[in-house]
């Protein structure tokens, strides 16, 4: 089976690359998936219809890092919005822990049309929480973390807190992924967040792209992996 970090470097594109401008092109013949191609694309298409701000190669590695991620762990999403990239872990991950945070302050609050869709893709193993991150955190989380997605207000201040208040559940070998990091507050939040840890972290992918909304890796993304315990 090809590890994840073998399927996030096998990542590739057709013709339209990270770094150029970005011109209307089919997002699906453009991602090349080097594991499962047809059958993660089969599974993500219906996804793929919703308004989002992410793209199908981040969908796919959102998903292959949920099914290889340990029964007992839980993939965490701060930030849903309509849906997509939470979405995207729930798809043939039935029976894995996966958690939903958003209280919906941001871009139009799509509130009904995500329960509307999370209600149709959940299983019992699937938890949604309509509520402030932070409040989340202090008051309810209470499992270990396998992977986390920390999507929420991207300013400096609530992605670095976004990263702190969670690592204290991260597992070793825990997934972190961080998008928007074209901006710069998200970037130097992660890499402070990285610096000032008593946990050790590798930065598995650090993917800019030419501009914002880019079909490839939208407005960029970092993955880090916690290594030790």
């Amino acid at each position: 089976m090809m590890s994840f970090k073998e399927f996030i470097s096998g990542i590739s594109f057709r013709s339209l690359q990270p770094h150029m401008p970005p011109t209307y092109i089919d997002e699906f013949s453009n991602t090349i998936l080097p594991d499962e191609d047809e059958q993660m694309k089969k599974m993500l298409f219906e996804i793929c219809s919703i308004p989002k701000m992410s793209t199908l190669a981040l969908g796919a590695i959102i998903n292959k890092g949920i099914a290889q991620m340990e029964d007992h762990l839980a993939f965490v999403n701060v930030g849903v919005w309509n849906g997509f990239t939470f979405l995207c872990g729930l798809v043939n991950n039935t029976r894995k822990k996966c958690i939903g945070i958003d209280n919906f302050s941001e871009f139009g609050s799509p509130r009904e049309e995500f329960l509307k869709k999370f209600s149709f893709y959940k299983s019992e193993f699937h938890h949604f929480y309509d509520m402030d991150y932070i409040d989340y955190f202090k008051q309810i989380h209470n499992s270990r973390i396998g992977f986390y997605l920390y999507d929420g207000a991207h300013d400096y201040k609530n992605q670095l807190k976004g990263l702190q208040l969670a690592e204290p559940f991260f597992a070793k070998n825990c997934i972190i992924m961080v998008d928007d990091t074209n901006f710069e507050h998200p970037r130097q939040a992660t890499l402070d967040f990285i610096s000032n840890s008593t946990n050790k972290y590798e930065i598995v992918l650090d993917a800019r792209t030419y501009c914002n909304g880019h079909p490839t890796f939208w407005n960029g993304v970092m993955i880090l992996q916690k290594l030790n315990e």
